[in-house]
């Protein structure tokens, strides 16, 4: 009676011991996953904005192109026939941080990068490209509709910071400003010519004093115009 006893209390201690073993692996697998997608997130993820990454910008935005190029693309179909880009730059983002701090500075590109995502459409990709630099790609946008939208996001920001700041006294040199130069698609264009249109458009900006934005057809018009 005593060995059968004594082998059921074995059995009980063997058998809480698995259970907590299995509850143990459990807990660390719930870990583990956890881990994976923190680790997904933070590559398709700008850490600091939580805009989408430079890398997952490419991927994505390279396949939207590709979409809108092909006739019969299911993209096309829907109405996606156009894409721009949108290069956006906080005016003197340099003297931001040396004037009120690094910290200071992440606090404006944050809310910068908030007032984005709050103001584009699901179809759009915001993208922290560098530094202060975002770019935001707008599916199905032409140029016209690209101009309106750029135009509505350098308000936004603008009246934003100086509704935020405007009436602190600390805050008094601060001035919060957008430059955004556009791109936009034509027929075979490539990713890389669609970067180097933005660049060239966002050149016209700083060149024009910056708080405005400016097409590629733009740059285009006024080197014309120079060459005369």
């Amino acid at each position: 009676m005593n060995i059968e006893k004594n082998h059921n209390l074995i059995k009980k201690k063997e058998v809480e011991i698995l259970k907590q073993e299995i509850e143990k692996l459990g807990a660390e697998n719930q870990e583990l996953r956890a881990t994976v997608e923190k680790l997904k997130t933070d590559l398709i993820h700008d850490t600091l904005t939580g805009l989408k990454s430079r890398e997952y910008f490419m991927e994505k935005a390279k396949d939207d192109i590709s979409a809108v190029s092909a006739p019969e693309s299911e993209k096309r179909k829907e109405g996606f026939k156009d894409i721009s880009f949108l290069f956006c730059d906080i005016d003197y983002f340099k003297s931001v941080n040396d004037n009120y701090g690094h910290s200071f500075g992440d606090e404006i590109l944050k809310e910068v990068a908030q007032i984005f995502k709050e103001n584009v459409r699901e179809n759009d990709t915001v993208c922290r490209w560098g530094g202060d630099e975002i770019i935001i790609s707008l599916l199905g946008a032409d140029e016209k509709k690209a101009l309106e939208k750029a135009e509505e996001l350098r308000k936004a920001v603008k009246d934003r910071m100086a509704k935020k700041y405007g009436a602190d006294p600390k805050y008094f040199e601060l001035k919060v400003s957008l430059s955004i130069g556009i791109s936009s698609s034509e027929s075979s264009l490539s990713f890389d010519e669609l970067i180097d249109r933005g660049d060239k458009a966002m050149y016209l900006v700083k060149k024009e004093g910056r708080n405005c934005v400016r097409t590629y057809s733009q740059f285009l018009e006024k080197e014309k115009a120079e060459e005369k």
